[in-house]
C-alpha cells in the first residue's frame, strides 16, 4: 500500500517517481503537529491526503479543530510566498485575511454542508502585497469512521486571468459605447469617470487640468465607485496627485506606483498615506509635447499594477482623451461659425448709418451681443457746435436709468486705462481685482450699480491716435468673458472706430462742399472694402457649409442602412467604412480650420534645428504617397547627393511638402505625372513639385496663396477643399524666412509650385548659427515699453548677453535723453501713453545720429496688416509678445555684423 497507509513502505517507491509535496509529507514531523504521527492517523485522513496527492488540481485538506494544512504539487503556487511554515500548520494562521470570509464556509461544511460556485473573488496576500483573484472551488465534508465531519477537502481552480480578460473587454466595449455616444464634452467626461471608477473598484477616479504657470491640477471630475466624490474646482499640487513624479508626467509617462511606502524615490509618503492613497496609477493626456490634463486613480490600499492593467487604462483614457478633444474642437468650430456671423451682421450694421447717434447705439448693440455681456454701454466723447467737449454714452441690456444717478465715470484704476487708450481689459471678477475699490466714496461700486462680476473694457481708438472713448461690458457671473472674447472685443472696437470716423467725417463733408468729393470717395471705398470682406466671408461660409454637409449624406444613409433588419454583415462592415471614412473627412476639415486659425493669429512657435531637406523632402513623400498611389500618379523624386542644410521646424516644413504633394494628386488627373525636386543655388535652396494636371487660370495665378481662394468649382466639388491649404503653405513659408511661388502655363498645362528657402550655416544635425550667443557683438540698446516690469525684464535678459540697455517708460522721455543717441537697436513698444510707437520710430528715424540704428517692433499684435504699418513706420523688424528670444537674438547678431541688417 502507498504512503500514508503503509508507512513503513515509503522507501520502497523510487524517488523520481515521487511528487516533490509527497517526499515533504514523508519526511515531515507529524508527531510535533495535532494529527501526530502518521502511524496513529485514521483511515480516513489517510484516505484523504492519499487522495489529494494524487490529484491533479490544486488541493488542500484542512483537518480538524486546528485546521492542519496538507496539500499537494498543484496548491504550491496559489500560496507564492506562504509555502514557508504552511504544511502542517493552521489554515487559520496561512489566510487570516479571507478567514472572515472562508470561516463561516468552513463551519457550514463541518456541519455536513459541502459548498462551491464559480469566481469567488478574495482578497489575498501571497508576494508582500494584497491582490484580488477569483477562484472556481468546492469545499466538501471528510467523515471519519465514527461518521463525524472532520475536515474540510478543499478543490479549485484560479480563474483571476479569465475574469480579468472578462472586465476588461467589458471596459473597452462599454467606453465604446460611452465615446459613439456622448457628444458633448462634460457629459463625455462625467460618462468615462463613472465608467472607469467602477472597474477600478475602491480607487478614487480623477480627471484634472493642468495650470503650468501653478504647477497644479485643477480637479475637474473625481468619482468613486460609479458616484460623483467630492467637489469639482479643487486644485493641488501636480507632484500631489503625480506622487512626486510630475517631471516624468511632463515627459508624457505614466506614473505607476504600487505602495509608496516602499518606493524609494518617493520622499514623505506620509503626505498620501494621511489621506488614505497608498497606490496609484496616473496618465497623462498630451497636446503635442504639452501636458494639457491627466487621469489618475488613487487607490486606499497597495496594489500590483499589471502591465496588461496598464496598457488598458491607459488606452482607454487616452481614446477618451481624443474624444473628448474632437468634441471641444467641433464646438469651437460651431462657436467660431456663430461668432463669423455675429462679427458680420455687426460688420453690415455698423457698415449701414453714418448718423453718428445711432451709430454709437447700434456699436454699444452689436458688442453687447457679440460678448455675450448681460450689459453693456458705450461712453464716447463728443464735440458740440461752439466746440465744447463733454461725454455721451448709450446703454444696451440695460435702461438709462440704471446709469444716471450715478453721473460720469472717474478716471480711476479700472476706468481710466480705458479712456487712456490701453489694451483690452478683462477679469473674471472685478470686485477681487486689486484696482478694484480703490477711491473714495464708494471704494468700488456704488450701491444700487448693476451687479457686475465679470468685466470687460476696450478702448476705441480712431486712426489719427485719438481715444473715442470706452467699450464696457459686464456680466453678474463671473468668469464669462474669455481671451476669445477680449481678442473679439478687441478688432470690434477698431471696427468702431472706423465706422465712427466715417460717420464724423460723412458730417464733416455735408457742412463742407469743397471736401464732399473726397470723403464720398473714402466712403465708397470703405463701402467696396466691407462688401469684399463680406463677400469673402460669405463665401467661406457657403464652402465650410458645403463641405461640413456634404459627408454628412452618406453618414445618413449608412445609418439608416444600419437599422435594416435584415442588412447582412457586408454590408454593415460597407456601412461602417462609409461612416468612418466621411468622419475622418470633416475631422481633417476640423484640423486644417484650427491650423489655419493658429499660423493666422500668430500663435504657431516653430521649433527649429538644422535639417537636411532632402530628408524632408523624403518625409513628406512617405505621407503623401497613399494619396498618390489612390490616385495611381507616377511620382518621380529628384535629389541632390549632398546634403542641403535649411534651418526651421521639420514638423512644419514636411507639413508644406505634404499639402503640395497632394494638391497636385487631387488636380491631377488619374495616372498622371508627378515630380519633387530640390536643388540648392548659392545661399538659397529650393523644393519644386510639379504636375501635368488641371493647371490654373492666369487670372487667378496671382491670388492662388490668399486665403479662401480656389480656381472655379464644378457644381459637385468633387475635388473638396476649404481654399486654405496653400495660405497655410505660404504662411508657414514666410515664418522661415522663405517664399512660395506658383507657375501654370494655362489650363490642363499643369502646376509647378516652388518653395525656396535661406541654406543654414551650420550642417544637419548642429546648432543654428543664431543660437549661438557668443557670436553677438555687444550692442547699446534702447527699450521703450510703458509696462516697466516688461521692460526692467527684457533688459535683465540682454545685459545677461553683454549688451549696454536702458530702459525708458515714454516717447517723450527718450526723445529728450541724450543717453540715447549713441543707440545702436531701439526696441520699441507700439502702445505707449504719449504716442504710438510708429510716430516715435518716424520721429527718431528723421534724427542723423539714429540713421544706422536698427528699429524694432514689440507688440501683441501680428497679423499682416500690422506688420505693415510697422514697415511703414521704419521699422526694420516686427516681434510679438512675448518676445520668442531666439529671433531677438539673431537680429542683435545681424546688428552686430558689419553686415547692413535686412528688414
Amino acid at each position: 500500500m502507498p504512503w500514508p497507509f503503509d508507512p513503513a513502505t515509503s522507501g520502497d517507491t523510487p524517488l523520481q517517481k515521487l511528487s516533490e509535496m509527497e517526499l515533504l509529507m514523508q519526511r515531515h514531523p507529524w508527531e510535533n503537529t495535532a494529527v501526530g504521527p502518521v502511524a496513529s492517523w485514521p483511515f480516513s485522513l489517510k484516505l484523504a491526503v492519499r487522495t489529494l496527492l494524487d490529484c491533479q488540481l490544486p488541493m488542500y485538506l484542512a483537518w480538524g479543530d486546528s485546521y492542519t494544512q496538507f496539500f499537494n504539487d498543484a496548491y504550491v503556487p496559489i500560496l507564492g510566498e506562504k509555502i514557508e511554515g504552511a504544511l502542517g500548520g493552521d489554515a487559520r494562521a496561512t489566510w487570516p485575511e479571507i478567514w472572515p470570509v472562508i470561516g463561516p464556509m468552513w463551519d457550514g461544511v463541518k456541519r455536513g454542508e459541502p459548498v462551491g460556485s464559480d469566481n469567488l473573488a478574495l482578497t489575498i496576500n501571497r508576494y508582500g502585497y494584497f491582490e484580488t483573484c477569483w477562484f472556481n472551488y468546492s469545499y466538501s465534508p471528510v467523515y471519519s469512521e465514527q461518521r463525524k465531519v472532520e475536515g474540510v477537502l478543499v478543490t479549485f481552480v484560479e480563474t483571476t486571468g479569465k475574469v480579468m480578460a472578462e472586465r476588461r473587454n467589458a471596459l473597452q466595449v462599454t467606453l465604446t459605447e460611452i465615446l459613439r455616444r456622448e457628444t458633448d464634452a462634460e457629459a463625455l467626461m462625467h460618462a468615462v469617470g463613472r465608467h472607469v471608477s467602477e472597474y477600478a473598484a475602491g480607487a478614487l477616479a480623477i480627471y484634472a487640468t493642468v495650470d503650468h504657470a501653478a504647477q497644479a491640477a485643477v480637479i475637474r471630475e473625481q468619482w468613486r465607485q460609479g458616484a460623483p466624490d467630492g467637489e469639482p474646482g479643487r486644485v493641488l499640487p501636480l507632484e500631489m496627485l503625480a506622487f512626486g513624479r510630475g517631471a516624468q508626467l511632463l515627459r508624457g509617462e505614466t506614473v505607476c506606483v504600487p505602495d509608496v511606502e516602499q518606493e524609494a524615490d518617493i520622499p514623505g509618503a506620509g503626505a498620501w498615506l494621511a489621506q488614505g492613497i497608498v497606490s496609484g496609477l496616473v496618465v497623462p493626456l498630451m497636446d503635442a509635447d504639452r501636458l494639457e490634463a491627466v487621469m489618475a486613480l488613487h487607490a486606499p490600499a497597495a496594489q500590483r499594477w499589471e502591465t496588461a492593467e496598464v496598457q488598458l487604462l491607459e488606452d482607454s483614457t487616452r481614446r477618451s482623451w481624443e474624444a473628448l478633444r474632437r468634441i471641444r474642437a467641433e464646438q469651437a468650430l460651431r462657436d467660431e461659425t456663430r461668432i463669423l456671423e455675429l462679427m458680420k451682421h455687426a460688420t453690415e450694421q455698423l457698415a449701414s448709418t453714418l448718423d453718428l447717434e445711432p451709430l454709437v447705439q447700434a456699436i454699444t448693440d452689436a458688442a453687447t451681443q457679440l460678448t455675450g455681456a448681460e450689459f453693456g454701454s458705450f461712453f464716447y466723447n463728443h464735440t458740440n457746435g461752439n466746440g465744447d467737449a463733454y461725454l455721451l454714452y448709450t446703454l444696451s441690456g440695460a435702461p438709462r436709468e440704471a446709469f444716471q444717478n450715478f453721473g460720469q465715470p472717474r478716471a480711476t484704476k479700472v476706468f481710466g486705462p480705458t479712456f487712456r487708450g490701453s489694451a483690452p481689459i478683462r477679469s473674471d471678477d472685478i470686485t477681487k481685482d486689486p484696482r478694484y475699490g480703490s477711491m473714495a466714496p464708494h471704494h468700488g461700486m456704488p450701491p444700487g450699480h448693476l451687479p457686475v462680476r465679470s468685466y470687460l473694457a476696450a478702448s476705441v481708438v480712431s486712426r489719427s491716435g485719438e481715444v473715442i472713448g470706452g467699450l464696457f461690458f459686464g456680466h453678474s457671473t463671473p468668469g464669462m468673458f474669455s481671451a476669445r472674447t477680449e481678442e473679439l472685443i478687441g478688432t470690434f472696437a477698431g471696427q468702431a472706430a472706423i465706422a465712427i470716423d466715417n460717420a464724423r467725417l460723412y458730417d464733416m463733408a455735408q457742412k463742407a462742399a469743397q471736401e464732399r468729393e473726397s470723403l464720398l470717395a473714402s466712403e465708397r471705398a470703405a463701402r467696396a472694402e466691407a462688401e469684399r470682406h463680406n463677400k469673402m466671408k460669405d463665401e467661406f461660409l457657403a464652402m465650410l457649409a458645403h463641405e461640413l454637409r456634404n459627408p454628412l449624406a452618406p453618414i445618413t444613409s449608412a445609418a439608416q442602412l444600419l437599422r435594416l433588419p435584415e442588412v447582412n454583415e457586408g454590408l454593415r462592415l460597407k456601412a461602417s467604412n462609409i461612416i468612418s471614412r466621411q468622419v475622418r473627412h470633416m475631422t481633417e476639415l476640423v484640423d486644417d480650420l484650427l491650423d489655419v486659425s493658429r499660423v493666422t493669429r500668430g500663435l504657431i512657435k516653430l521649433e527649429t534645428e538644422v535639417l537636411d531637406l532632402n530628408k524632408v523632402a523624403m518625409a513628406a513623400v512617405e505621407q503623401a504617397r497613399p494619396h498618390i498611389e489612390e490616385r495611381r500618379h507616377t511620382l518621380t523624386v529628384d535629389l541632390p547627393r549632398d546634403q542641403v542644410p535649411v534651418e526651421g521646424d521639420r514638423t512644419r516644413l514636411i507639413q508644406v511638402l505634404v499639402n503640395l504633394l497632394n494638391n497636385s494628386a487631387k488636380y491631377t488627373p488619374a495616372g498622371g505625372r508627378i515630380t519633387l525636386s530640390v536643388t540648392r543655388d548659392g545661399a538659397a535652396s529650393a523644393v519644386s513639385v510639379r504636375d501635368n494636371g488641371s493647371g490654373i487660370d492666369a487670372q487667378l495665378l496671382p491670388h492662388i496663396f490668399d486665403l479662401f481662394t480656389q480656381a472655379d468649382r464644378a457644381p459637385d466639388r468633387s475635388q473638396g477643399g476649404l481654399g486654405i491649404g496653400l495660405a497655410l503653405v505660404k504662411s508657414i513659408v514666410r515664418m522661415h524666412e522663405g517664399s512660395v511661388s506658383a507657375h501654370s502655363d494655362g489650363p490642363q498645362q499643369g502646376t509647378t509650385m516652388t518653395v525656396t528657402l535661406p541654406l543654414a550655416q551650420a550642417q544637419a544635425g548642429e546648432t543654428p548659427r543664431a543660437q549661438l550667443a557668443a557670436e553677438t557683438r555687444p550692442l547699446l540698446v534702447t527699450i521703450v515699453d510703458d509696462n516697466l516690469d516688461a521692460g526692467q525684464s527684457l533688459a535683465v535678459l540682454l545685459r545677461a548677453h553683454g549688451h549696454t540697455v536702458q530702459v525708458y517708460e515714454d516717447a517723450s522721455t527718450t526723445l529728450r535723453a541724450r543717453e540715447a543717441e549713441s543707440t545702436e537697436v531701439f526696441i520699441l513698444d507700439i502702445g505707449l501713453p504719449d504716442m504710438t510707437g510708429y510716430e516715435l520710430a518716424r520721429r527718431l528715424r528723421r534724427q542723423p545720429v539714429h540713421a544706422g540704428a536698427v528699429f524694432v517692433a514689440l507688440t501683441g499684435y501680428g497679423q499682416e496688416r500690422d506688420r505693415e504699418l510697422s514697415r511703414q513706420a521704419g521699422f526694420d523688424h516686427h516681434l510679438v509678445k512675448p518676445v520668442d528670444i531666439a529671433k531677438l537674438a539673431q537680429i542683435l547678431a545681424r546688428a552686430g555684423s558689419p553686415v547692413a541688417p535686412a528688414h
